[in-house]
């Protein structure tokens, strides 16, 4: 079995080979555990935000948005609660009465979407025998959702 340092090792080679990352100031010799964003990466991350984003601020009535320092008096942080008593964010069904997490609401949309993929896949792979290739398969359905999302 692999461990966890080999595995990690494997992620970041995959993440520099399709552009997701690349060491900082690599032309230079870079620096030791510290990367820059690819073009593939830079657009991930744009993607996660603006998602992150619209699920908190869009979804809800109550909620607006603002673009703060990180690096403030320690009596904001004090007072908006981050200090004493940070919750999770959750949300309240209505009609059911019932309070949920955010992030688990989102994992589990993201487990039945993997689901649905995973079906496809299965299904595609049955019907174009031992020529299907799945990892093209899934991209061509990524990109496919892309265009028309």
């Amino acid at each position: 079995m692999a461990s966890q340092e080999d595995v990690f090792k494997k992620l970041i080679a995959h993440c520099k080979e399709y552009g997701f990352v690349f060491p900082s100031s690599e032309i230079y010799d870079g620096l030791s555990a510290v990367y820059d964003y690819g073009q593939n990466g830079v657009e991930l991350k744009n993607n996660l935000k603006k998602y992150w984003w619209d699920s908190m601020t869009l979804l809800h009535e109550n909620v607006v948005g603002i673009d703060a320092a990180i690096f403030m008096h320690p009596t904001t942080w004090k007072a908006s609660g981050h200090v004493d008593a940070f919750n999770d964010p959750l949300i309240d069904n209505k009609d059911s009465k019932k309070r949920y997490r955010a992030d688990v609401l989102i994992e589990d949309l993201l487990a039945k979407y993997d689901e649905k993929i995973e079906k496809e896949v299965e299904k595609a792979a049955k019907r174009f025998g031992e020529s299907f290739d799945p990892v093209m398969f899934r991209q061509t359905k990524s990109a496919e959702r892309q265009r028309s999302g």
